[in-house]
């Protein structure tokens, strides 16, 4: 997936709300009944950062490489050094805050 941002035309620091209308204004530019290609990617784009979770998931992770959030929590609950084990935690309560 190309960068969230640049699909919406939405600065990273934005908020809830200006990613919410920057959507909106996209999807009134490209409706799904006339560009469905450009609709799938403006909402796959929305969902990657529509709040404050997503976006810190997307952030520490690249989802174009294919591995699920869930794969990766596993593979850091399996290190055992104390940074890792800091990492792990905050990982685990994204995953459940999901």
């Amino acid at each position: 997936m190309a960068n969230p941002y640049s699909i919406l035309n939405v600065r990273p620091e934005a908020g809830d709300e200006e990613i919410r209308r920057c959507y909106l204004e996209a999807v009134h530019r490209f409706p799904p009944e006339h560009c469905p290609e450009q609709f799938v990617s403006i909402r796959q784009a929305y969902e990657t950062i529509k709040d404050e979770g997503a976006r810190l998931e997307f952030l520490l992770f690249d989802v174009s490489q294919g591995e699920s959030i869930d794969e990766l929590i596993e593979e850091e609950r399996c290190r055992t050094t104390p940074k890792r084990a800091g990492l792990a935690a905050l990982l685990s309560l994204l995953g459940e805050t999901r």
